[in-house]
């Protein structure tokens, strides 16, 4: 017997779109993704608006894009059109399409306020390491004088 009722599964689709964009126009992107997905027999549950954000490194040459998340449940046999979809997209600088289990959270989330950089601070050594030994240069010469002289 064959089962003819499709499995749909959960799926989070992180996205990079270019940072020539607009503020304004990246909803309208936004919702084009969206569209596509619902043609292809998907359901979106969950979408946030792209925020403009600087890459830890360029991709296609840019710094900044605006990256978004949809989440989404589809039937299985849906995602290689839905990638082959995308892939067509010129806005798109670059995206990811993730299989969740049900109430878990795969992308991390964007942030309001704007990404700063770590400051690492320097931690002292614990009080029961000793200091390290400061040998002149004088001692040095010396010992590879010694060390010389007996070869």
């Amino acid at each position: 017997m064959e089962d003819t009722q499709q499995k749909n599964n959960n799926y989070e689709l992180g996205f990079h779109l270019v940072p020539e964009l607009e503020e304004s126009a990246t909803a309208g992107k936004l919702k084009e993704i969206e569209d596509v997905i619902s043609r292809l027999g998907g359901t979106i549950l969950n979408s946030r608006e792209p925020k403009k954000q600087r890459l830890s490194y360029p991709l296609n040459h840019k710094r900044f894009s605006f990256f978004g998340v949809v989440e989404f449940k589809s039937p299985t046999e849906a995602i290689k059109p839905l990638e082959n979809q995308l892939k067509l997209n010129d806005s798109l600088l670059r995206f990811l399409i993730l299989k969740v289990k049900e109430n878990q959270r795969v992308l991390r989330s964007i942030k309001e306020t704007s990404s700063r950089p770590r400051i690492r601070t320097h931690t002292p050594p614990a009080p029961d390491q000793k200091p390290k030994e400061e040998v002149k240069p004088e001692e040095i010469e010396k010992q590879i004088e010694d060390v010389i002289t007996k070869l």
